[in-house]
């Protein structure tokens, strides 16, 4: 008797050992994009610190920041945006998102509405299985996840790596680097912008809007099935609804499906938001990374919007300064110093000015460009020098192809152009005196020393654009960029 007790023990034992090895295993060598994008939901779920939650695709992912919408109004919200998301997808995530937390409200991004297809799986559907697998990889599986790994493909086959994704990942092992064993240990890199990426691009072309006059869908489709039964399990567990269409280039039938939107939500008294048709709230020339996805600026205005949105429309609660909250405060702060942190050295032109649109106000720089530079043929560049405070003297330096020079001392901006006499600027960083001699030959000096032109050597003659950045009287960077095209090789000094 003792013998075969002693026998079941040790087989126990070698299970559970061998169970541990192979979780150990599964958690080393998954994906770790699904977990780095949910693990602070999980975890903010489990506190009942989550009151928000933001549904859609990669518009809602790259357009809204939930840190910021702490930092400004102390709502707790999750981005739960998917890239490639349909409002199918969206509604699984909703409900496997439901599983840990019942939040107070519930924002729906309408885009896709118009989409038709049934299944993900259909070819038709372009949904790509890694984006997929980045939004639902991380929740358990339970008896909602097969259901709408069910509900979601229709061929069985396609169901297996999603329902067990040691299938697909079991044989990553020429991948695994470091980060992959930080997983087992709890100290593995994850989203700290709950669920969002901001993105510090802009696009090369200016877009312009175009309003086509669209009514609505002609049909039901199956984005708007999917739409109402978020809504419908909302409304059923108490949780207040919103739908909202986060700007983009949106074309004919992108337009009537926004309007649709705005339709339902009347249909079932709630509150929308088509910021497609609300003028001023970005800029199409500055605030995209492309034609659907909003950049850092673009995210940076509409998540003000629909915060100041929020409360107009919902009791929720201010969270700041709470300690229960520390963590939320300590994600914003990260944020924000990491953007200071960037603010100089960066060597995108266009992402350096994006820097300087978002930073730009706690520190003092001068702008200069030569004259006869490549640069003014720059549209974007010469946009986003205007959203800095550029001016008339901009559009004469643009029309002489002359020198330019800008001075912005937290804001101040003083700007100047072509070949003038000596010009004197006080900052509260140092006095800086400017005089444009000829297209190449400029002077800057700050303070008393005359000596050092900051703003000339050989070596950087024909630079097209330097940017220099004082504090207290000294240069703390300077960068030169000089322009191919509207390409633009990059030096620090």
């Amino acid at each position: 008797m003792k013998r075969k007790f002693l026998l079941l023990t040790k087989t126990v034992a070698f299970l559970l050992i061998l169970l541990f090895c192979f979780m150990a295993v599964a958690l080393i060598v998954e994906r770790k994009s699904s977990y780095i994008k949910n693990e602070m939901y999980i975890q903010e779920a489990e506190k009942e610190h989550v009151d928000v939650f933001f549904l859609g695709s990669s518009h809602v992912i790259n357009g809204i920041n939930p840190v910021q919408l702490y930092d400004e109004q102390g709502i707790t919200a999750y981005n739960l945006g998917g890239y490639g998301s349909v409002l199918l997808s969206s509604y699984w995530q909703f409900r496997l998102a439901l599983e840990r937390r019942i939040p107070d409200l519930v924002v729906i991004d309408a885009y896709m509405l118009e989409n038709d297809i049934r299944y993900v799986d259909d070819p038709n559907a372009n949904v790509n299985s890694d984006e997929l697998h980045l939004n639902i990889d991380r929740f358990p599986l339970t008896r909602t996840k097969i259901l709408a790994i069910n509900d979601m493909f229709q061929d069985d086959s396609k169901k297996y790596p999603f329902l067990f994704d040691y299938i697909i990942y079991h044989d990553r092992w020429k991948e695994l680097d470091s980060d992959d064993f930080n997983r087992l240990t709890g100290n593995a890199d994850i989203n700290r912008l709950m669920g969002a990426e901001m993105k510090y691009v802009m696009h090369s072309d200016g877009f312009t809007y175009t309003d086509y006059g669209a009514g609505t869908l002609d049909r039901e489709t199956v984005g708007t099935t999917y739409l109402r039964r978020i809504i419908d399990d909302c409304q059923i567990r108490g949780i207040k609804v919103a739908i909202v269409t986060v700007p983009f280039l949106a074309m004919a039938e992108n337009q009537a499906a926004a309007h649709t939107a705005s339709q339902i939500a009347s249909e079932y008294g709630i509150p929308c938001l088509n910021m497609l048709e609300i003028p001023d709230v970005v800029d199409y020339g500055l605030d995209f990374m492309d034609a659907g996805h909003l950049n850092i600026l673009g995210a940076t205005k509409v998540t003000r919007y629909i915060g100041n949105w929020l409360k107009e429309n919902f009791d929720l609660a201010d969270h700041r300064g709470d300690a229960e909250y520390a963590t939320w405060q300590q994600c914003a702060d990260e944020f924000y110093e990491n953007q200071r942190n960037t603010l100089t050295g960066n060597a995108d032109i266009h992402t350096q000015l994006i820097m300087l649109k978002l930073c730009g106000d706690s520190t003092s720089f001068a702008f200069s460009i030569r004259g006869g530079s490549v640069a003014y043929a720059d549209d974007v560049l010469m946009r986003q020098l205007k959203s800095l405070g550029a001016g008339e003297k901009l559009d004469e330096a643009i029309a002489s192809k002359s020198s330019y020079f800008l001075v912005s001392d937290h804001g101040n901006v003083t700007e100047f152009a072509g070949d003038d006499e000596e010009k004197v600027i006080e900052t509260a960083d140092g006095v800086i005196t400017y005089e444009g001699v000829s297209d190449l030959y400029r002077i800057m000096n700050i303070g008393d020393d005359k000596e050092t032109n900051h703003l000339y050597s050989d070596e950087f003659a024909y630079s097209d654009v330097q940017l220099i950045f004082f504090e207290d009287g000294e240069v703390t960077s300077h960068q030169y960029y000089t322009g191919d095209s509207f390409n633009y090789s990059y030096e620090e000094r």
